[in-house]
């Protein structure tokens, strides 16, 4: 079966197609867990609060210099309708209480036991030489007749 020029290339263009759908299903099934993570934890509202930072920093900034729009912003004094928002969301948000066990878990500061390979030096019992084995008891049972 002869492949022309054109349905070669149209293989090699398929594959490379196939790679880049590849690539970009990875990448938006890692943001999504990113995402789903942030949510779960809590986190988006921090997010959230440093956009509200940023904004009011970038809005102060335009009508004073920026070390007073930075200690405008962070003094807590005037905040923006984000910050109100957020502030709501975090007390209206249970606490996340985790129940521990009495035992203290230090898996950061714990060090692994180390693993020791080394060759075991075995001797058979009985043995003239390294190079075979003899029979240092008499055989219990006499040899078959043939």
């Amino acid at each position: 079966m002869l492949i022309t020029h054109a349905q070669r290339g149209f293989r090699l263009g398929n594959a490379r197609r196939l790679a880049f759908v590849r690539r970009v299903r990875r990448t938006v099934s890692i943001l999504s867990l990113c995402l789903a993570w942030l949510c779960a934890n809590g986190a988006l509202w921090d997010a959230v609060q440093v956009f509200a930072w940023g904004k009011m920093v970038h809005d102060y900034a335009q009508m004073m210099p920026l070390e007073k729009a930075i200690a405008k912003t962070f003094d807590g004094s005037a905040s923006c309708e984000i910050c109100v928002v957020v502030d709501d969301a975090k007390a209206q948000q249970p606490a996340q209480q985790v129940e521990r066990a009495n035992e203290k878990v230090l898996l950061l500061c714990e060090t692994p036991t180390p693993i020791v390979v080394s060759i075991p030096e075995f001797e058979w019992p009985g043995a003239i030489d390294r190079t075979g084995l003899t029979r240092t008891e008499p055989v219990a049972l006499r040899p078959p007749r043939v």
